[in-house]
């Protein structure tokens, strides 16, 4: 079994899309009137509208990006000006990460091994 796509639903999909295509530095296809989909390695992420009020608590499931060099993705979109958190941090698990949220809430990590800890 394999994840092949992860729907993101918006009252804004357009918003979201531009968001994403700066965090990912590629840009998405809108296949159909209202449905774009932009490919993440192995994954696409789809966002399509939606009419209800989409409210996303603050402890919601998030998506976890692994990345070569998190400082770097770090640097890269604090430049580009999205909303980056603080920096990034080293866990005890020996992963190093730093998180953004989409303009709808959604919590985005990015996140890569450190295993000199």
């Amino acid at each position: 079994m394999k994840l092949r796509c992860v729907n993101i639903v918006s009252q804004a999909p357009e918003d979201l899309v531009k968001f994403y295509e700066k965090v990912f530095e590629a840009s998405a296809n809108e296949l159909v009137p209202g449905r774009w989909e932009l490919p993440v390695a192995d994954v696409t992420l789809v966002f399509t509208p939606t009419c209800e009020q989409v409210t996303v608590p603050t402890d919601s499931c998030g998506l976890e990006f692994q990345v070569e060099d998190v400082d770097a993705a770090y640097t890269r979109m604090q430049s580009a000006g999205l909303p980056v958190g603080g920096p990034p941090v080293t866990y005890p698990w020996r992963w190093r990460a730093f998180g953004v949220k989409d303009p709808d809430g959604n919590n985005l990590d990015f996140v890569q091994f450190d295993g000199n800890k």
